[in-house]
């Protein structure tokens, strides 16, 4: 039960329906977790800099139970990073990402505990 929230500083209207559902299917894809179970947030417009400047940037924060290794987390930024480099033109210099292993018992659908 991934959830996922992207922030960035590029403008709404730069941020597509198509971008949104293209990000829930390659981080399924490179999670190797279902799709149905990807809660994805797209946050932009956000008054953002890294490094001392305004320059489209983005933050990917990327919280799955069971994804808590190098070997995991590596692949993953490299695609990920590839992906958004492609989708939003901003260069990978300028995109970060944070990933989270969660515990089973800190999170919950539907009032039920995932583990």
């Amino acid at each position: 039960m991934p959830l996922v929230t992207l922030f960035t500083n590029l403008p709404d209207h730069k941020l597509s329906e198509e971008l949104h559902l293209a990000l829930s299917s390659k981080l399924s894809e490179v999670l190797a977790k279902p799709e149905k179970g990807f809660s994805v947030t797209i946050m932009g417009g956000l008054r953002m800099t890294r490094g001392g400047t305004l320059a489209p940037t983005c933050e990917l924060r990327v919280e799955a139970i069971g994804f808590n290794s190098r070997e995991q987390t590596q692949p993953a930024a490299r695609a990920l990073t590839d992906f958004l480099a492609e989708q939003t033109g901003i260069p990978p210099n300028r995109i970060l990402m944070n990933f989270c292993d969660l515990s089973p018992h800190m999170i919950a659908c539907e009032g039920t505990l995932v583990g």
